[in-house]
């Protein structure tokens, strides 16, 4: 039953009450009531109180109050107990359809018969000796009909009318489902399409850029291996690069794995490089002052503290930072980093900072610092924060760009974080996953890249005793 019905139904029984003390007091000749008026008048109002937990007795109730109104005493109080009788049809035909309507249904023609039999008897029309003669059982016959016409009036129309707004709700309640179901399907169907989607571009990522990151690290491997006599500074910076290059064959790895994977932890890999935040950016830090940047980092706080999600978005942020500052300001460009937390009005925060300076030989390129192109490093980054909820500015400063965010230190209001805890899983099985419902595609769909890997590391070795180097 509905909130609005519920309401209908709580004011209708107080207004019952007081029409029908009102109705006593100012039409039913109170004078004249006598005690057994008085009662049979405030019976129904206060049976009318009742109907909602005993809907069926309350209108037996009212039924026996119609069948004692043919007493003389009674005779003005009729109208208001025919309307206590309709109120608790319409109640109980509301609350109670189908059987209890139709006892109920029987008891109000009985009562109307009753009370027809009842007034003949208090009329004084004598009897004849045999029944069905005389003028008191013409009488009776003929107020049969008249009995049945007000059994359908005062008790049919309110079943009709609590009918009728039953089937509208129904009506309304299926139009709900349908809409929910409808809304449902478009869900499923735009989810496949996404990952429909998805599918596609890891298909593309494997085939095209990891075959050639593969080969990528394959060749410096060969080189490192082949060239043992070189410059050590070439040495140097060939290890970097087949550093490097694993790394990110590796992230590649991981990407299509959730690209296809998105909601299976069983089979996506980690997606953080390492569980000791602090140590993994200044692992980020040394690779870009190898590069040619001087950056000067402030790691303090307590981000080891952070938890997954706030640990990785600090990673990649540092990381997308000193490689735009690499890209844009080029090498000899002066970074200050700052990483950390602070506690403010709107408790502890997760603060990332960083400024760069132009060599004095950069020009700044029109409309930006340092030639800002159209990239879409910083539309990723302030979509990684939001998700944490939090805000990213970057714009230019005196001498070069500023680049600051700041979200709260338990990402996304969820749980407190977990100290330790910068390893960024999966979550439970999608539809359709050979493990549980909901996951799109079979194990075999990653072991793509994961192969990849593996391809590349026996290659490396076959190609180094090609060339006859030492492993």
């Amino acid at each position: 039953m509905t909130g609005t019905r519920w309401w209908g139904l709580r004011l209708l029984r107080p207004a019952l009450v007081a029409s029908g003390l009102g109705y006593l007091l100012l039409m039913g000749h109170p004078a004249e009531l006598g005690a057994g008026g008085w009662a049979i008048g405030l019976g129904a109002p206060a049976l009318a109180a009742f109907g909602g937990r005993w809907p069926l007795a309350v209108a037996l109730g009212q039924c026996t109050l119609l069948a004692l109104t043919a007493a003389p005493a009674a005779a003005h109080v009729h109208v208001e107990v025919k309307a206590g009788v309709a109120a608790a049809f319409f109640e109980l035909a509301l609350r109670r359809w189908g059987a209890p309507t139709a006892v109920a249904g029987a008891a109000l023609a009985a009562a109307q018969l009753a009370a027809a039999w009842s007034g003949l008897a208090w009329s004084g029309l004598p009897w004849s000796g045999l029944p069905g003669s005389g003028p008191l059982w013409s009488e009776l016959l003929c107020r049969v009909p008249g009995a049945l016409y007000r059994t359908a009036v005062v008790g049919g129309v309110p079943v009709l009318l609590a009918g009728y707004l039953r089937s509208a709700e129904q009506a309304a309640r299926t139009a709900q489902e349908r809409a929910r179901e409808a809304e449902h399907s478009r869900d499923l169907a735009e989810w496949g399409a996404r990952m429909g989607e998805r599918a596609a571009i890891a298909r593309e990522l494997h085939d095209m850029v990891a075959h050639h990151l593969a080969s990528t690290v394959l060749r410096v491997g060969v080189a490192r291996h082949v060239l043992p006599s070189t410059d050590p500074r070439l040495a140097a910076v060939l290890d970097d690069v087949h550093a490097g290059a694993t790394t990110a064959l590796a992230d590649l790895r991981r990407l299509l794995a959730a690209l296809r994977e998105p909601d299976a932890e069983h089979l996506a890999p980690l997606l953080a490089e390492t569980t000791d935040l602090p140590a993994a950016v200044h692992g980020v830090v040394e690779r870009s002052r190898r590069a040619g940047l001087r950056v000067d980092a402030d790691i303090g706080g307590r981000l080891g503290e952070l938890d997954a999600i706030g640990g990785l978005t600090v990673l990649r942020l540092v990381q997308e930072g000193l490689a735009n500052v690499a890209r844009h300001a080029g090498a000899g460009a002066r970074v200050r980093l700052r990483a950390t937390t602070e506690v403010t009005t709107e408790g502890e925060r997760v603060r990332l900072e960083l400024e760069n300076e132009l060599p004095r030989e950069h020009h700044a390129a029109p409309g930006g610092v340092g030639g800002v192109g159209g990239g879409h490093g910083l539309l990723g980054m302030r979509e990684r924060v939001a998700l944490v909820g939090g805000t990213v500015e970057a714009g230019p400063v005196p001498g070069g760009w500023r680049l600051a965010a700041s979200w709260p230190l338990t990402a996304g209001g969820g749980a407190p974080a977990v100290p330790g805890a910068f390893a960024v899983r999966g979550a439970v099985p999608g539809p359709g996953s050979p493990a549980g419902p909901g996951t799109v595609g079979a194990p075999s769909q990653v072991a793509g890249p994961v192969a990849v890997g593996a391809r590349t590391a026996g290659a490396e070795g076959a190609a180094v005793k090609a060339y006859g180097g030492a492993a």
